[in-house]
């Protein structure tokens, strides 16, 4: 019994050497033929090519960085409300927090609007 799970074994090594190996092959060939085709960018994607563009994009970092955040404090205070079990000082705070929240994302969006039309009107 023995003798036949090593067998098999065996076979299932050499199978899978060679599989593992065509499949490298088969990469290589394709990277070969795509490589002869490749043309470096004149700019490359991204980078911001104007002091207003920069500031949109640093804005929009920032933004969606403190949006995240509001939206994990909404969740909190969700979960906060939700596990209260009948304890009204919990639940009081949860409903606060997932309030605070709220007002941080309606902050974030006011603040992105501003911050767009004075960058776009201003600096444009």
């Amino acid at each position: 019994m023995k003798e036949i799970a090593l067998k098999r074994m065996k076979s299932w090594n050499i199978f899978s050497f060679f599989f593992v190996n065509l499949m490298l092959l088969a990469g290589f060939i394709g990277n070969a033929n795509a490589a002869n085709k490749w043309t470096a960018p004149t700019q490359p994607s991204g980078v911001p090519t104007s002091f207003d563009d920069a500031i949109l994009n640093m804005t929009n970092w920032i933004l969606g960085f403190v949006a995240s955040i509001a939206v994990l404090v909404v969740i909190w205070g969700g979960v906060n409300y939700l596990t209260s079990a009948g304890n009204e000082s919990q639940a009081e705070n949860g409903k606060n927090t997932i309030k605070y929240g709220i007002m941080g994302l309606v902050i974030c969006g006011i603040a992105y609007a501003l911050v767009t039309v004075i960058v776009t009107t201003v600096l444009t």
